[in-house]
């Protein structure tokens, strides 16, 4: 019954329990009939021919309700009404000594009528419905209870069976719909939390990506207009020459791509990319000695912006730091779709231990090579100058 259609569940439950339950009271009093003598009858036929309209009835009823109708307060009445009728009408029929009996068949039908009209119709029409089944079998019977052939305390327990019987099936059918109920609002508030935690995730995804973005962009800006920027304010390098100024024109392309969205200045093959980043560096006063072979192509975009800007800052490093204005770049595919890029220079070097993160060798280098899936190793000795190692293999 656990679901957003708990409760239809939950009345197919009850036609077909309640269906069997009428089926075999049906069976019993039809069983109980036949084997009754025809002498205990006045009129035989109109015994059997009832015991029929109401056995082809309740199939009827039943399975219809079987097919998904629903049991309405008509078919209830109706249903009512003729059990009604057979109870009078038998206990009559049945000769004096015999009404209150095995003879009577009516007695399990008349449960079966109870049960209808408690679990399947309105409150306001459940009681009435079993008053008059139990006041229309005392008609029936009322004839041998006068004249002592058959004793009241018999009548008085069919009475109560029929009572207690309709009652605990009410109790049991309002359970089963109380369990429906339940277990489609615990259905529907886990689709609830499940929903807000979709929506949770995505709002946080949606943050981390706009996180993301930001930093991807700082990390261009600082490896590219920011250095162009700090090499101009610093005088080390002579603003009036050709290169300066073509660098400054394609650091400001790439200022008006951010601010366009199109942010196309960075996107581009690796073998490419690297060609731009050498002659980038060099306009910024870095001679670099490039040797490259055998790179790959088909490099994912995210895995190429990576490489690009982290051996950028490798050469900015060794352009701001190393104290020698030279470097050594040396690219390789590996050929089996990886890439191995290596930058040198013989300066001033440092101390790892002591490197700040931020922007420079951890944030700018090692972290968005490690970010791609790809691995960063820098080595450097005081006065030894300083060798940054990036590797990268497709998984």
């Amino acid at each position: 019954m656990v679901g957003v259609d708990g409760r239809e569940q939950a009345e197919r439950v009850l036609v077909r329990g309640f269906g069997a339950l009428r089926l075999a009271q049906y069976a019993t009093a039809g069983a109980a009939a036949v084997s009754t003598d025809r002498s205990a009858y006045l009129r035989p036929g109109v015994v059997f021919g009832l015991y029929a309209l109401a056995a082809v009835w309740s199939l009827a009823l039943y399975g219809a309700a079987l097919r998904g109708r629903r049991i309405t307060s008509l078919a209830v009445v109706v249903d009512i009404l003729l059990i009604g009728v057979a109870l009078v009408v038998i206990g009559r029929l049945t000769a004096p000594g015999h009404a209150i009996g095995w003879a009577n068949w009516t007695v399990g039908p008349a449960n079966a009528a109870g049960v209808l009209a408690v679990v399947f119709s309105p409150r306001w029409l459940a009681a009435p419905s079993i008053l008059l089944l139990s006041g229309c079998y005392l008609a029936g019977v009322w004839r041998d209870l006068a004249a002592g052939a058959s004793p009241l305390a018999s009548a008085t327990g069919n009475i109560g069976s029929l009572v207690l019987f309709t009652v605990a099936a009410g109790f049991a059918a309002a359970w089963v719909r109380s369990s429906a109920r339940a277990a489609d609002e615990a259905h529907a508030s886990a689709l609830a939390a499940q929903r807000q935690a979709a929506d949770a995730a995505a709002r946080m995804a949606s943050v981390e990506a706009r996180d993301w973005e930001r930093r991807r962009q700082y990390r261009n800006l600082h490896d590219t207009v920011l250095s162009t920027l700090t090499v101009g304010a610093m005088g080390q390098i002579d603003l009036n020459t050709e290169q300066f100024r073509s660098q400054c024109e394609r650091d400001a392309r790439y200022l008006r791509s951010l601010i366009t969205g199109s942010d196309d200045a960075m996107s581009t093959d690796l073998s490419t990319g690297l060609g731009r980043v050498v002659r980038d560096l060099a306009a910024l006063g870095l001679r670099i000695d490039h040797n490259s072979a055998e790179l790959p192509t088909g490099v994912p975009g995210h895995v190429t912006e990576a490489l690009l800007g982290a051996t950028r800052e490798a050469l900015n490093n060794a352009r701001k730091h190393a104290g020698t204005g030279q470097a050594w770049l040396t690219t390789r595919g590996d050929g089996a779709g990886g890439v191995r890029v290596t930058v040198v220079d013989r300066g001033a070097g440092f101390v790892p231990a002591t490197a700040r993160s931020g922007y420079g060798l951890l944030g700018s280098i090692r972290h968005r090579v490690v970010e791609a899936g790809g691995q960063c190793d820098i080595t450097s000795t005081p006065g030894e100058g300083t060798t940054v190692e990036i590797t990268w293999k497709p998984s």
